[in-house]
C-alpha cells in the first residue's frame, strides 16, 4: 500500500470515528435534556418553555459559528437550509408537545418509535437511497428495543386521542423529513452555522406558537413570574438539547446516510432512561433495560453502515 492510500484510508477511518462520536454525542445530549425538559414542564408550559431554549440555543450556536464567520454564507442555498429549521425543532417540538398533552403517553411512544422507519422510507422515496438488509434488520431491532424501552407507558389504561395522534405523527414525520434534507445539505455549510441559522427559522415559527397560544389564552403567561434559576435551568437544558445536539447530529449527517442516521437516534431513550435515574430516581424495568440492550446491539451491529 502506497503512503497516498494509507493517507486517504487513514483519512476515511477518521470521519467514521467522528461521525460515530458526533451521533453518540447528540443522543446522549437529546437523552439527557430530554429528562430536564420534562422536569421543566411542571413549572413552565410548552410553548414558554420552547421560546427560552430555543432563544438560548441560538445564542450558544451563534458563539460556535463565529470562528467560521457566518456572515461570509448568506445566499439563496443557506435561505434554503435555514427554512428546514421550520419542520424541526419548529413544527416537530411546537407540534408534538401539543399532541402529547392530548393523547397517551403509549400512544405517543409507540408513534414515536416510528421515525427511523419513516427517516428510511423518506429517504427510499424521495432520494432513492435503498438501506441495505443490515441496515434494515438493524433498524427494525432497534424500534423493537424502543417499544419496549417505552415500558409501562404502553400499557397504562386510557385511550389515545384521534387529534392528539394526528399530531404526533405530524411531528414525526416533521423529525424524519428534517433529518432527510438536512443530510443533502450539511456538507455545504459548517454544522454550527447550518443549526444556528436552522434554529433561527425554528425560533421564529415557535414565537408564532406562542403568539397564538397567548391571544387564545390557552397557557398562563408567566415568564415574568419565573425565578432566574428556573430560567437558567430552562436555557442549560435548551442549549443542550438543541445547540449542542443538533451542532453534533449535523456533523455527523456530513458522513452518513439519513438511514444510518436514524438508527444512531435510537439511542435516545437508552441515555433517557439513564438521566432519569440519575435526576429524577426513576428505576428502569427489566423490559425497559433489555430494550436498551437490544437498542444498543443493533446500533453496535449497524455501526459500519455509511
Amino acid at each position: 500500500m502506497t503512503d497516498h492510500s494509507r493517507g486517504v484510508s487513514s483519512m476515511v477511518s477518521s470521519r467514521g470515528w467522528l461521525a460515530v462520536a458526533a451521533m453518540v454525542g447528540s443522543a446522549a445530549c437529546w437523552g439527557f435534556s430530554t429528562v430536564m425538559s420534562r422536569d421543566l414542564l411542571n413549572t413552565v408550559p410548552p410553548s414558554q418553555l420552547l421560546v427560552i431554549q430555543l432563544t438560548a440555543s441560538v445564542a450558544a450556536l451563534a458563539g460556535l459559528a463565529l470562528p467560521n464567520m457566518p456572515w461570509r454564507y448568506r445566499s439563496r442555498g443557506m435561505l434554503r437550509a435555514s427554512a428546514i429549521g421550520i419542520l424541526e425543532p419548529g413544527l416537530t417540538y411546537s407540534i408534538g408537545l401539543i399532541g402529547l398533552s392530548l393523547t397517551t403517553a403509549g400512544s405517543a411512544s409507540i408513534i414515536g418509535a416510528t421515525e427511523p422507519i419513516m427517516i428510511v422510507l423518506i429517504a427510499w422515496l424521495f432520494l432513492s437511497q435503498r438501506p441495505s438488509p443490515r441496515l434494515a434488520v438493524c433498524i427494525v431491532i432497534a424500534v423493537i428495543g424502543l417499544l419496549m424501552v417505552s415500558g409501562e407507558t404502553l400499557f397504562r389504561p386510557g385511550q389515545g386521542n384521534a387529534l392528539g395522534d394526528g399530531l404526533i405523527v405530524l411531528a414525526t414525520v416533521s423529525a424524519a423529513s428534517y433529518v432527510v434534507l438536512s443530510a443533502k445539505v450539511a456538507a455545504h455549510f459548517p454544522a454550527a452555522t447550518l443549526a444556528m441559522a436552522q434554529q433561527l427559522a425554528g425560533l421564529a415559527f415557535v414565537f408564532a406558537v406562542f403568539v397564538v397560544v397567548q391571544a387564545f389564552g390557552l397557557e398562563r403567561p408567566i415568564l415574568a413570574e419565573l425565578s432566574l434559576s428556573i430560567v437558567a435551568y430552562a436555557a442549560v437544558s435548551g442549549i443542550i438539547q438543541y445547540a449542542i445536539a443538533f451542532w453534533l447530529y449535523l456533523i455527523g449527517l456530513r458522513y452518513l446516510t439519513p438511514g444510518a442516521a436514524g438508527l444512531w437516534l435510537t439511542l435516545v431513550p437508552v441515555f433517557g432512561i439513564f438521566g432519569a435515574f440519575v435526576w429524577l430516581d426513576e428505576i428502569p424495568t427489566p423490559v425497559m433495560l433489555a430494550g436498551a440492550a437490544l437498542i444498543i446491539g443493533a446500533v453496535l451491529i449497524g455501526k459500519a453502515e455509511k
